[in-house]
């Protein structure tokens, strides 16, 4: 930063603000197993960095941490994490009368952390200091040096690692110019979370406005059925009675062979209709990515980085564009390769593959949603309504607890034609002209003399621009001419 003071440009830089953003459809929430952080706490991160900072870097034992790092890498700015844990216990240690010194979280990644208190006596240098050091096994070390002993408590909220609970004034000693404490942290345990963890996450996710992509990383391998199917179907309803949000759900790590993929993926199909269906697509096989833990490569469900380039793409081409034929980063190969009349199968399971084009790398090939109807077959119109629902939203809340009367009826219109006519304009609509493309009505149609006043019902109709999943070219080959290739 130069000065203010002399002639010249002045910088100063400031931090981007982290405010929600409802509008966005590109946010995504993470539900799953990290190494520390709080336990059912949603937790928005802007980085991979953050991830570390606030969750801890992965240690293998989930795979929500490695999900994380794809979406970052494929192109996602801005994610929360909802931490799903069992009733795990907190490493602690007691220093001196009355003090505790406590894991910010539950957990074993605590144990055996090492804190160092010093005290230092006033002297002619200065009044009297307290120094914490604290080392946690595979974290980075935190130093809080020269604090004044009644700010300890409090400066000790900004480490990651521990807090200093007090019963009672800090304990000074007397007639020492020095004093150090060392204190091993202990007793932490982890606890695998069962399907009312997962249902509360799932919930706590519903009233979370920013996330419009859902994804469950771990779910595949901490519930079994019918557990798991119990909680997919709880998500679904949420998301669908939502009409904002995708769920990206993942083929459990358990099953590989074609004929068990295909079963599982039915079974879903014949639990729900085709607005629960809609609501949720199912890309497969999982990836090989980086270990980033030591050398080598692990298998990762594909559910992050798929988030990630659908996010990635959200802010290139809109998120009506199918988020498709688009290369996967991050990850080097994958878990599971099927020769393509099994990949047929699948696809005709309305499961979205990755495939590994020769030249090209991993690709997302393709762009359906788990239902059969056309209606909300493709991942593209399904997120085309997830962006205009939010967009009404955002213009008709001001407009609740008006005075309903024919103005606050064309003020409506206005500002839902408004929302429509700016996605005709992006080519998410079909129809060459906006009278082609949508029709919004709110008059005494829909809004009869006797309906109850305390309502106004405003009724949307759009045709969404179809995305084009095959193309035909037709050979024809005469003698008197040579090869024609004619697209149809």
């Amino acid at each position: 930063m130069t000065s203010a003071a002399l002639p010249g440009v002045s910088l100063t830089v400031v931090p981007r603000g982290s405010d929600t953003e409802p509008l966005r459809t590109d946010v995504a929430v993470f539900l799953g197993r990290t190494r520390r952080g709080p336990v059912g706490t949603p937790v928005r991160v802007e980085s991979w960095n953050d991830v570390v900072g606030a969750l801890g870097p992965p240690d293998g034992s989930s795979a929500t941490p490695f999900a994380l790092r794809g979406f970052f890498e494929n192109g996602g700015r801005t994610a929360w994490v909802l931490r799903i844990s069992g009733p795990a216990e907190t490493a602690s240690a007691p220093w001196t009368d009355g003090y505790l010194v406590v894991a910010t979280s539950p957990g074993t990644w605590a144990n055996g952390g090492r804190v160092t208190i010093r005290y230092q006596a006033s002297t002619v240098a200065g009044p009297p200091t307290v120094t914490v050091r604290v080392l946690v096994p595979g974290e980075p070390a935190e130093i809080f040096a020269g604090m004044p002993p009644g700010e300890v408590v409090d400066r000790l909220t900004a480490s990651r690692l521990i807090r200093l609970v007090p019963d009672g004034p800090l304990p000074v000693p007397t007639g020492q110019l020095s004093m150090t404490w060392n204190v091993t942290l202990t007793g932490g345990s982890d606890a695998e979370p069962g399907r009312e963890e997962y249902a509360s996450a799932v919930r706590t996710q519903a009233d979370l406005p920013e996330p419009a992509l859902v994804a469950l990383p771990d779910l595949g391998t901490d519930l079994t059925d019918p557990a798991r199917t119990e909680v997919v179907l709880e998500l679904l309803r949420s998301a669908a009675d939502l009409l904002d949000r995708l769920v990206v759900l993942d083929v459990p790590l358990g099953l590989s062979a074609v004929d068990d993929v295909v079963a599982w993926a039915d079974s879903l199909a014949n639990l729900g209709d085709d607005a629960l269906l809609g609501a949720a697509a199912v890309y497969h096989p999982p990836l090989r990515a980086p270990a980033l833990i030591g050398p080598g490569l692990r298998t990762v469900p594909a559910s992050g980085h798929v988030v990630g380039l659908v996010a990635r793409l959200d802010g290139e081409r809109g998120a009506h564009h199918t988020p498709a034929n688009a290369v996967l980063l991050d990850a080097v190969d994958l878990a599971i390769e099927n020769p393509e009349p099994q990949l047929v199968r699948l696809f005709n399971a309305n499961i979205d593959l990755v495939r590994c084009v020769r030249g090209r790398g991993l690709l997302v090939w393709g762009g359906r949603t788990l239902s059969r109807n056309p209606r909300t077959r493709y991942v593209a119109h399904r997120r085309l309504v997830h962006l205009l629902v939010r967009a009404i939203r955002r213009v008709t809340n001001p407009l609740v607890f008006d005075v309903n009367s024919p103005e606050l009826r064309l003020t409506l219109v206005r500002a839902l034609t408004s929302v429509l006519l700016e996605a005709f304009r992006t080519g998410a609509l079909a129809g060459a002209r906006p009278e082609q493309a949508f029709r919004v009505v709110c008059d005494e149609t829909n809004n009869p003399p006797e309906q109850d006043p305390g309502m106004l019902v405003c009724e949307l109709e759009f045709a969404p621009a179809a995305p084009m999943e095959f193309i035909k070219l037709r050979l024809v080959l005469g003698q008197d001419r040579g090869l024609e290739v004619i697209e149809s």
